[in-house]
């Protein structure tokens, strides 16, 4: 009688760490859902104040006032404040600091930027993929365009909005504030559930698929260096390579600016194989595994992700909606 009262202490004691967990998770997830749709808020808001402001005709006319703006209006107001105050509202379940910033060394930090790029090159093939399998039924996906640079000026702007800030504001939302907020519950869930939020924030199908694939990588390699320096030297240098193809074309270099993506792509790769053979070489691309104990009442990996639905719910939609606007037929 008594070994059966114990069992039953045990399986309500195990059920309701279960349900805590469970709980805790759907929280989190509606507080990080919370974040995307402050995000997206700011950003029609901005929208309709240059609207209002009657500033909407030199944001589409300049190429400078749109880069510069962007940079406040998206990284700044609508990435790093909102995910800054929902890793703070969620501290307590925040896991390390706030900036993993391990150091990594010269050599096994060019390794794993080689070897992310070579992802981003992988990922950017994928996307292409989805293009052409859009095409197969008579569509074609478009994105947002922006305006090309007319001087020096102007180009020195694109590199800062679409190399820089990117790579420092939108890792630091992604790697640093909701990682950091999701590492305890599974490093691999977390990683795999903070993809899912990059790709939400881009708000659009051709740019989820990259940017999942590409949030798969650069997690991994935060959390295995536990630094996101290589995150963010990494996204800056994918970045790059469509600055420097603007740049060429502003130089009217179109012979170099023809070819250059294919063969930044080829050096990539070649690169990321040395990368990959070097941290394998040094046991650095797959760390020893640390035991770690899965406790009886831990929730599974399936049912983590679906903790999370409600809070990506209406994110979701909403990128399902803003994609019809880009689903063009092909005539």
């Amino acid at each position: 009688m008594e070994r059966l009262k114990q069992q039953y202490q045990f399986e309500m004691f195990y059920k309701n760490k279960r349900r805590t967990q469970r709980n805790e998770l759907i929280t989190t997830g509606l507080t990080i859902g919370a974040a995307l749709v402050a995000s997206l808020v700011v950003q029609v808001v901005l929208v309709l104040i240059l609207e209002f402001a009657s500033l909407r005709t030199v944001y589409d006319s300049s190429s400078l006032f749109q880069n510069a703006f962007n940079i406040v209006a998206v990284d700044i107001c609508s990435l790093l404040v909102p995910f800054l105050l929902m890793s703070i509202i969620l501290k307590n379940r925040r896991e390390g600091d706030l900036i993993p910033r391990k150091p990594v060394g010269k050599v096994p930090m060019l390794a794993w930027i080689c070897l992310g790029m070579g992802g981003c090159v992988g990922a950017s093939y994928v996307a292409a993929l989805v293009i052409a399998l859009f095409k197969q039924f008579g569509y074609k996906l478009t994105q947002s365009e922006y305006n090309d640079p007319t001087n020096i000026l102007e180009c020195v702007m694109i590199v800062f909005s679409t190399a820089i800030a990117p790579a420092i504001f939108e890792e630091f939302a992604m790697r640093c504030c909701a990682l950091g907020v999701l590492k305890k519950y599974g490093k691999g869930f977390a990683v795999f559930a903070v993809s899912i939020v990059f790709g939400l924030i881009h708000q659009n199908v051709i740019q989820f698929v990259f940017a999942f694939l590409v949030g798969l990588i650069l997690g991994y390699i935060t959390v295995v260096t536990d630094s996101v320096v290589p995150a963010m030297l990494i996204h800056g240098a994918n970045n790059m390579i469509s600055v420097i193809d603007t740049i060429l074309k502003f130089a009217e270099a179109d012979n170099i600016s023809k070819y250059f993506s294919t063969v930044i792509y080829a050096v990539w790769i070649a690169l990321a194989v040395w990368g990959a053979i070097y941290l394998i070489i040094k046991k650095k691309l797959i760390p020893k595994r640390q035991k770690r104990l899965k406790e009886p009442y831990e929730l599974s990996f399936g049912a983590k992700i679906l903790c999370l639905v409600p809070g990506f719910f209406i994110p979701f939609v909403a990128m399902i909606y803003f994609t019809t606007f880009t689903i063009v037929p092909i005539k």
